[in-house]
């Protein structure tokens, strides 16, 4: 198969990378990625699979996102004008982004000798975005290669271990709590800038928040992500120290202690069994959540 996506050698040691890098890629005219496609895409999928809203800023108040009055078809097809934002959310679900979604992972994966391209819970989003629309500042659970197909845009990273952007409380995670995070322009002083044009891609670490500038053009990305056992894991830890916090027992942090955070692991795997359980006979998640954690949780969710 052809080369689709590169790692420049020396990008990736040993170890899975904790700091942003760059690669490349070859999608930039990729016939998946063309507007009519997305828009045909778009259109096909289920609404919670497809997220949209107007004119946003870094610190975009989630309770106040406008919204731009179209469907999900016509605000790809009116993408130049109409000043949206847009996710096409879990696109590997149709089966010709899937199998691009996997032909990338796991030629990243034979690049780096298995380090990074794992095989858990592979995702893939597509960003289309008006010129000069923003993306708010937010923190991912997951790893990401973000693959610029049209125009340009530029990323702030920040770690997410520097308490003076972000603190523990505000990245843990719960259902019902909205990604997007508290934002000030003096964050910037700390930030790492990546500007990323078609044909160039950047990796984005577990957890570190980031916000995004579009160029001024219409702006298409390609977000594929996964996990390693490492980053389920830090992940369940999330979730079980929100739910603690949220009963007045706020938690060290994930590997302080080490044996509690094992029987915390453990109790989020029943628990996640029970909620499973709960979705299947609800028929669909959002109604397993306003069941479980109420319908203000499942309305953000």
């Amino acid at each position: 198969m052809a080369e689709l996506i590169k790692v420049k050698p020396g990008s990736v040691g040993n170890e899975m990378p904790t700091k942003t890098f760059r690669l490349t890629h070859q999608l930039a005219d990729h016939p998946l990625f063309k507007l009519d496609r997305l828009a045909k895409l778009a259109a096909s999928l289920p609404a919670e699979q497809v997220e949209f809203n107007g004119p946003v800023q870094p610190n975009q108040d989630p309770k106040l996102t406008p919204q731009n009055g179209l469907s999900a078809e016509e605000t790809v097809r009116r993408i130049e004008e109409c000043q949206s934002w847009m996710v096409i959310k879990n696109c590997e679900t149709d089966p010709e982004y899937k199998a691009l979604l996997d032909a990338c992972l796991d030629q990243v994966a034979e690049q780096t000798h298995g380090v990074m391209g794992g095989a858990k819970k592979r995702q893939a989003f597509i960003f289309v975005t008006s010129p000069n629309n923003v993306t708010p500042l937010h923190m991912d659970p997951e790893y990401n290669f973000l693959m610029q197909i049209r125009g340009s845009k530029r990323m702030s990273l920040f770690d997410y271990k520097d308490q003076n952007i972000v603190s523990e409380e505000q990245l843990e995670l719960y259902p019902g709590k909205h990604r997007n995070l508290a934002y000030h322009d003096e964050f910037e002083a700390v930030a790492t800038q990546q500007h990323i044009e078609p044909g160039e891609s950047i990796f984005v670490p577990l957890f570190d928040p980031h916000w995004v500038q579009n160029g001024p053009q219409v702006s298409v990305s390609f977000s594929i992500t996964w996990h390693t056992d490492y980053s389920l894991r830090m992940v369940k830890l999330s979730y079980v120290n929100a739910g603690l916090r949220r009963l007045g027992m706020p938690q060290a942090s994930a590997g302080i202690h080490p044996a509690l955070d094992t029987i915390k692991v453990a109790a989020y795997d029943v628990a996640r069994l029970g909620y499973d359980i709960v979705k299947r006979l609800t028929g669909g998640r959002k109604k397993a959540v306003a069941l479980v954690f109420g319908k203000n949780a499942a309305a953000i969710s």
